[in-house]
């Protein structure tokens, strides 16, 4: 009985963490930062461990496989046994499976050493290799690893090491509450200790700025010297530094966001200072807001599946929460329609620049760098770089209409966070370009015009796609169609998946 009652102390706990869940709206900027989100992970099986190479590839590690998040597929044909970690050496890539540490060489792993540890984690830089982890005896140790000379104990610690990130030879790492610096061949010394943590499960070094970011899972923090800010409340899970962007795969949302521009934001007066929160701005905050409740009832939705058939307590626990968060939504979705009727139709962000809010027949241009559009209802728009689009009057009507003039698009219709759930009255989507005009109800396509030419890729769903002429066909999810002004329609083949990541990388 006892241990039922823990049980559902515990259920409420989650209940009571969902309901100050911040998640990070897509796009949302604040002083010049700009958050994208890169990936759901939610079909991946809740990974834990992810990667960026330096030329910005991004790999999440699975339960039996290795993910490529650019090219949309896993590494190894077969499933590996109990992998626990991976991270980049240089431009190679290294992990952990089957209690040994490996190094994919022209996309075979070959192995390196045995690794009989338990907690492991590893940090290389292409040269070393340091390795955390418990051994047999139960002592927890810091490994030093090279290839070609081998392996040796550096450290005997108090506590297993949690987290360990790599910048201009250092090794940071973190022991509970406390983070270390150690240079190979000096002692550890205390970077800093921070007694309101119980242990800190991430960190990332930038060290264009000199900053050291770190996360509880919940949060994301960031110290320099004797400076110590809050930089996302909401946000938290593992964190990598790459080229000076923030990329964090937060365990709670299933996603993997990226933040440009965070570290010139935070240090711009000279010392560490918090941001402004963009979402506190009325209309902006009907959006965030949005984004919030879709990121809690996904989770909901998620976590219903997990509770056991019998265990009607939790599931009363969860339908009655969750009814509550659906009621929430619904209320904003309203008041973000009633605003649309006569206002704002959604929010632009990214490229640099604030958050704003946009009306009808608003003209995106782009130069260098590309910005998302999130219309009222939920749906969303990505205009790539170098690129110009309209966007009409898709307030509450019948009909939202797009206008393509040149470069890349990306769009979403909006779906319900949960199945079955009423969203917005269903309405036409019309992307219009010189030699294409693409109509459908509820697909997600990426569209490419130049001049008197166009393509589109159907990503999911289908769409008609028409010519000035009155002629038309039908594209489906995984096709492609070329078009040239004046000329008639041909017929739609298999979408070529290196020329949809192409776009999709110019995109994001």
């Amino acid at each position: 009985m006892i241990g039922e009652r823990e049980g559902h102390g515990v259920f409420a706990c989650v209940l009571l963490t969902l309901s100050v869940l911040l998640a990070t709206p897509v796009g949302v900027s604040a002083a010049g930062v700009e958050v994208r989100k890169m990936l759901d992970t939610s079909s991946l099986g809740d990974p834990f461990v992810f990667d960026v190479d330096p030329p910005g590839a991004v790999l999440v590690l699975t339960r039996d496989n290795i993910y490529d998040a650019g090219a949309g597929n896993f590494l190894f044909g077969e499933p590996l046994k109990n992998p626990g970690w991976l991270a980049f050496a240089g431009g190679k890539l290294q992990f952990l499976s089957n209690d040994a540490l490996f190094i994919v060489d022209g996309g075979t792993p070959r192995k390196l050493l045995d690794v009989p540890l338990k907690s492991r984690v590893f940090v290389p830089d292409g040269q070393r290799t340091f390795i955390g982890g418990i051994t047999a005896a139960g002592k927890p140790l810091l490994f030093l690893y090279k290839e070609g000379v081998g392996h040796k104990a550096l450290l005997e610690l108090d506590a297993p090491i949690d987290a360990m990130a790599l910048a201009r030879g250092k090794l940071f790492f973190t022991v509970g509450p406390r983070i270390y610096v150690l240079r190979e061949g000096g002692p550890a010394k205390l970077f800093a200790h921070l007694p309101g943590f119980s242990h800190i499960p991430s960190i990332a070094v930038d060290d264009r700025n000199g900053l050291l970011y770190f996360s509880d899972g919940d949060n994301i923090y960031a110290v320099r010297g004797g400076d110590f800010v809050v930089v996302r409340r909401g946000v938290g899970g593992m964190l990598r530094c790459r080229e000076g962007d923030l990329y964090v795969l937060s365990w709670r949302d299933h996603a993997l966001f990226r933040m440009s521009g965070l570290s010139e934001a935070l240090t711009a007066s000279g010392t560490l200072v918090p941001l402004e929160d963009p979402c506190k701005r009325p209309v902006l905050s009907l959006y965030c807001g949005a984004e919030q409740r879709r990121a809690v009832l996904k989770t909901l939705a998620a976590l219903e599946g997990s509770i056991a058939p019998g265990d009607a307590v939790a599931r009363d626990e969860l339908g009655a929460y969750m009814a509550g968060q659906k009621k929430e939504y619904e209320r904003i979705t309203a008041a973000l329609e009633r605003e649309a009727a006569v206002g704002a139709k959604g929010v632009l962000w990214g490229g640099g620049a604030e958050p704003k809010a946009v009306g009808a027949n608003a003209a995106i241009v782009t130069e260098g760098k590309g910005v998302g559009l999130t219309l009222w209802d939920g749906s969303g728009i990505r205009v790539g770089p170098d690129s110009k689009a309209v966007v009409g009057d898709c307030g509450p009507s019948r009909e939202c209409s797009l206008a393509l003039e040149k470069g890349l698009l990306y769009f979403h219709a909006n779906k319900p966070p949960v199945e079955g759930m009423e969203g917005p009255v269903p309405r036409e989507f019309v992307i219009a370009t010189d030699a294409l005009t693409l109509s459908s109800g509820s697909a997600r396509l990426a569209v490419f015009a130049s001049g008197d030419q166009a393509s589109v890729v159907v990503i999911e769903g289908r769409a008609k796609a028409a010519t000035s002429g009155g002629e038309s066909v039908v594209v489906v999810s995984g096709e492609t169609l070329e078009a040239r002004r004046g000329e008639r329609p041909g017929v739609p083949g298999p979408a070529e998946l290196g020329r949809l990541n192409r776009w999709w990388e110019e995109i994001r």
